[in-house]
């Protein structure tokens, strides 16, 4: 009897110590809004994410399907200060492994490399194909 009860409480200290902890940080769509577009896209979409972005904790919302079979939607990440950043427009082409954050400004008057800067170009023109309204 002593042993069960010990148990118990082994088992509700762990419990609760994972209740406090929180979730586990992942890319994750925290709005529901994946069942609009299926368990497998959303799947695919969120491990090119992984792939893509730096950082674990990417939030995704707003999904919904695009022309040409695009997944378009809105992402917030981390800064290297650990804050999020604010949601931004995405557009993704999982069958072809393509993913890509509507670029701001001050990236585009300041890219990394030549070829940032047509990544970013390329970003902006499947979102205006396959996302705009």
């Amino acid at each position: 009897m002593a042993r069960a009860a010990a148990l118990r409480r082994a088992l509700v200290g762990f419990l609760l110590g994972a209740m406090l902890a929180g979730p586990a940080a992942a890319q994750s769509v925290v709005d529901g809004s994946d069942a609009g577009i299926g368990i497998e896209r959303t799947e695919r979409l969120l491990a090119l994410v992984r792939q893509t972005l730096p950082g674990p904790d990417a939030k995704v919302t707003d999904l919904r399907e695009g022309r040409a079979g695009a997944v378009c939607g809105m992402i917030e990440m981390r800064n290297r200060m650990g804050s999020y950043t604010g949601p931004r427009p995405f557009v993704s082409d999982p069958a072809s492994c393509v993913f890509g954050r509507l670029p701001e400004g001050p990236e585009l008057r300041n890219p990394a490399s030549a070829a940032d800067f047509a990544a970013m170009e390329r970003t902006k023109r499947l979102f205006a194909q396959n996302c705009a309204e």
